[in-house]
């Protein structure tokens, strides 16, 4: 049972990275995207939690720059969408190119791709290119609550003109997202969480 989902809003990047936190004091991370996770790792160390994984939504470098920092701290697999896994070793595709990082993830590193349906620590993954083309999110369906990366946020949704983006398929995974429970919880990888039943207002796709 998750007890807890701890936000941490990295200031650099102006983006979200999220604890999931069980009953044992188990936890993984969703979106490092900060170059200094000094603040997280000592979260972590204070609350005596167990990080099991880093889980990513997708391959920008706002939510991937602050992996190095966290598997210094606890050497865990990282789990990034199948078609995003280039986007790691890639600073064209990752956009930290665009503000003079280059960054790309040492190769010791160990990453694994999931799928649409695969199961991660606790959490279901779905499938939800468009911002990027291996782009998922992750999914809680007992206890109400979905991670959505930068697929849709309060309001409005990701951008589609980076690489790999596309417009039709953000649309695909929109009205998906929208059709599952009302009452569940979306946190995404920028700005404040909101539900479903809320964007399904708001959103021209579903």
């Amino acid at each position: 049972m998750i007890v807890e989902i701890k936000l941490f809003v990295n200031m650099d990047t102006q983006g979200n990275t999220y604890l999931v936190i069980d009953e044992d004091k188990n936890c993984c991370m969703i979106d490092p995207g900060s170059l200094k996770m000094k603040k997280i790792i000592s979260y972590m160390k204070e609350n005596d939690l167990n990080l099991t994984g880093i889980l990513l939504t997708h391959g920008h470098y706002d939510h991937i720059i602050g992996i190095p920092d966290i598997i210094d701290y606890k050497k865990v697999p990282v789990y990034i969408g199948e078609k995003d896994i280039e986007f790691l070793y890639d600073s064209t595709l990752s956009l930290s190119l665009w503000y003079d990082l280059d960054f790309k993830l040492s190769k010791n590193v160990e990453v694994i791709g999931v799928n649409e349906g695969d199961k991660v620590c606790g959490l279901e993954v779905i499938a939800t290119p468009g911002h990027s083309q291996g782009g998922v999110c992750y999914l809680n369906r007992e206890e109400k609550f979905l991670f959505s990366g930068d697929t849709i946020f309060k309001m409005t949704y990701g951008r589609t003109d980076f690489p790999t983006g596309s417009l039709s398929a953000l649309r695909e995974s929109i009205s998906k997202i929208l059709k599952l429970d009302g009452d569940i919880v979306v946190y995404p990888g920028h700005g404040g969480e909101t539900e479903i039943k809320e964007e399904r207002v708001y959103h021209v796709f579903s």
